[in-house]
């Protein structure tokens, strides 16, 4: 086909190609920074996780030592739209000699509502220790990270204070016997592994105070347990393009039809556009607002423009076949066009979710 061309032709077709393929490259080379970008912050916030296990040294003097733990029972609901989770646990306090403190009445949950709270147990032994255990349920505030959705992980964190005494009064022990329910279930996520964690933190006001001299802050014992997810394979993210990688490989499909026959030629297009756009919308439904732009806005930006690029070269292969008489050449435009495009476009789609996924 690309033999029986004139050279200026062949020339025409090979700026042609070399076009295309820029355009694809530059698509691919920000689609790469901004997955990068998207892996970096994850890698900080699990970094976060880690480094801030062990706590800082700070001076816990006349502080009683709670020792803190929790058995994750059940996690009922994970809502990504409305950023939030509902879980169900047990928290227990276990401290020696102070019998006056009762950690397990003054502890709140932060940003989160707590919907149950239950007594199981609660004993002083003939030497002194103290033990207290309540069964929880509560509605956690947790803001996602959707820059990789729908290859995405999360962290699920339960965050106790105490809100009356302040770390120099009680600090919060992590216990070793913390763990998750065996039968702990969230899906379409793999559950990967929980940390536990204690740190101070400091609300930076005195609260309009005027016997306090600015910067008296006070700083609360913090104790944190975290739970990782990670989405599991492929399938969510086959499930939610579907329509957008049918709508453009029937775009490409039209390539094999005769300009001439211009309403299955343009028609095709056109309706193959109105889909992806339709299924923007239903991926946006599952998402929070946001400003950043991530996974699911790259593959819905390469779709839309892959469609509107076979659409600019239909009507450069409609041109020559109709105004020009150039059947043949219009022929050459529309086998690269439909080869440049196509291969482009599976390339950086098998790159995407990789990226995203690695």
């Amino acid at each position: 086909m690309f033999k029986n061309l004139s050279s200026s032709q062949q020339k025409y077709i090979k700026i042609l190609v070399i076009g295309l393929t820029l355009l694809y490259l530059v698509i691919g080379f920000f689609s790469v920074v901004i997955i990068n970008k998207s892996h970096g912050s994850k890698i900080a916030l699990d970094q976060l996780k880690e480094t801030s296990i062990v706590s800082p040294e700070r001076d816990e003097k006349g502080a009683v030592k709670v020792s803190t733990g929790i058995y994750l029972d059940s996690i009922e609901t994970v809502s990504i739209k409305e950023s939030y989770w509902i879980a169900t646990f047990y928290v227990w306090f276990r401290w020696v000699g102070e019998d006056g403190l009762d950690p397990g009445k003054a502890f709140y949950l932060v940003d989160a509502k707590i919907n149950s709270k239950i007594l199981e147990d609660s004993y002083v032994s003939p030497e002194g220790l103290h033990y207290q255990c309540y069964r929880v349920e509560a509605r956690i505030t947790n803001f996602f990270n959707t820059m990789l959705l729908p290859l995405e992980s999360h962290v699920l964190t339960i965050s106790i204070e105490d809100a009356v005494l302040d770390d120099t009064k009680l600090v919060y022990i992590p216990d070793s016997s913390s763990n998750k329910s065996p039968r702990l279930n969230v899906p379409g996520f793999v559950i990967k592994n929980f940390s536990q964690y204690s740190e101070p933190h400091t609300y930076q006001t005195n609260y309009g105070d005027p016997l306090l001299n600015e910067g008296d802050y006070t700083t609360y014992s913090q104790y944190n347990f975290a739970l990782r997810l990670k989405r599991v394979g492929f399938g969510f993210y086959i499930k939610l393009f579907i329509g957008m990688f049918a709508g453009v490989f029937l775009t490409l499909g039209s390539f094999f039809i005769r300009p001439s026959d211009t309403g299955p030629r343009y028609g095709i297009p056109s309706a193959a556009y109105f889909g992806a756009v339709a299924n923007t919308y239903m991926v946006n439904a599952l998402m929070p607002p946001s400003g950043g732009f991530g996974l699911t806005d790259l593959v819905t930006l390469v779709g839309l423009l892959t469609i509107t690029i076979c659409v600019a070269a239909t009507l450069l292969s409609g041109y020559f076949y109709l105004r020009k008489n150039e059947q043949e050449f219009s022929k050459a435009i529309d086998m690269a066009s439909w080869i440049t495009i196509g291969v482009w476009y599976i390339l950086i789609n098998i790159m995407l979710p990789v990226l995203a996924f690695s």
